[in-house]
């Protein structure tokens, strides 16, 4: 009976986290809702275009989920000399034969995913640590909240860009 508080701060330290993440991408659905055909729009930072955008998170969000799973089970975040900027273009030459849909539906997944392992970890787990593609060691916590984080800032940069006249 001494553990129920316990547990209980852990619930509601697990539902705050998967609620930051869902909030997160509601609000990049929501404002991909927004493009329509404006795909080659260009973007406002990296000479990115707003599906270059959607591109890197969609592969971000799959690279944060591998780091989750190793995090979580104690196996550490990414490499010590992990590159983002190397990362980065390396998924958008991946991504160069992908269209805006596929795109999607792999940030989808992996966001579904993401949700579905943290609702499986145990607090041990969301304590484990690892480095941080930002640099940096933090929790699986600290991972969780750096993702939606992440959307977040992009989601910024894409209002940006779209609400940045097209070229007559």
């Amino acid at each position: 009976m001494s553990n129920t508080p316990a547990h209980g701060d852990f619930q509601l330290r697990k539902a705050s986290i998967r609620a930051d993440l869902t909030a997160a991408q509601e609000a990049l659905g929501n404002t991909l809702a927004d493009v329509a055909e404006r795909w080659s729009q260009a973007g406002p930072s990296q000479d990115w275009t707003v599906r270059d955008l959607l591109a890197h998170l969609a592969w971000a969000e799959v690279g944060h989920l591998g780091s989750l799973k190793r995090m979580s089970s104690g196996q550490g975040g990414v490499p010590a000399d992990f590159d983002p900027d190397r990362w980065n273009a390396g998924q958008q030459r991946r991504s160069a034969d992908l269209d805006v849909d596929a795109l999607r539906g792999r940030l989808e997944a992996a966001h579904a995913e993401m949700l579905d392992v943290l609702d499986g970890l145990s607090e041990s787990e969301l304590g484990q640590s690892g480095h941080l593609a930002v640099g940096g060691e933090g929790t699986v916590e600290d991972l969780c909240r750096l993702v939606a984080s992440h959307k977040r800032e992009h989601i910024q940069e894409l209002r940006v860009a779209l609400e940045t006249p097209r070229p007559a």
